[in-house]
């Protein structure tokens, strides 16, 4: 029998993914950078929250990992993105989803997760990891806006010596 808490994990993982058709392929590749970018720095933060016990994932798909990917490379992932193709352009717009989107993760769906217990916060308070998403979230809007005006600086570039 498979474990539930692994099937909802095995979902957190799987779900998100079939959304992603609907991105469309330049939106995908468009915001490819920057959901790499938040996998990066909430791996980061999980080493971090792992040595100084601010949070636990007590059910990874992969317990030999300190990461749970299911979250990093499923829900986080494609949510950025989606996020990203809805919101980017106008930062309040952006700015206000994704604090929406960040209290109802933290306040709603961690007291699930944290009931069915996948998840549970130790060290750490919920308004606390709520804040360290909205910096985050911040931080990587002004990452895709220096990716995006890179690539335009690079196109420009490339066009003029034609």
């Amino acid at each position: 029998m498979i474990d539930k808490r692994k099937a909802l994990s095995f979902c957190i993982l799987v779900v998100p993914w079939l959304t992603s058709p609907l991105l469309g392929k330049n939106s995908f590749v468009r915001f490819l950078p920057v959901a790499t970018f938040v996998g990066y720095i909430f791996s980061f933060l999980s080493e971090i929250a792992d040595e100084k016990k601010w949070w636990k994932v007590k059910n990874a798909l992969f317990p030999n990992f300190r990461l749970d990917f299911s979250y990093l490379l499923g829900l986080f992932f494609i949510t950025t993105i989606w996020i990203f193709k809805l919101t980017f352009n106008n930062f309040f717009k952006y700015l206000f989803t994704n604090m929406a989107f960040d209290y109802f993760f933290v306040f709603h769906v961690v007291k699930f997760f944290t009931k069915v217990g996948v998840f549970e916060f130790k060290k750490m308070r919920p308004k606390h990891f709520y804040v360290l998403s909205v910096v985050t979230a911040i931080i990587i809007y002004f990452y895709q806006r220096l990716v995006e005006r890179t690539i335009v600086h690079e196109n420009n570039q490339s066009l003029t010596k034609i």
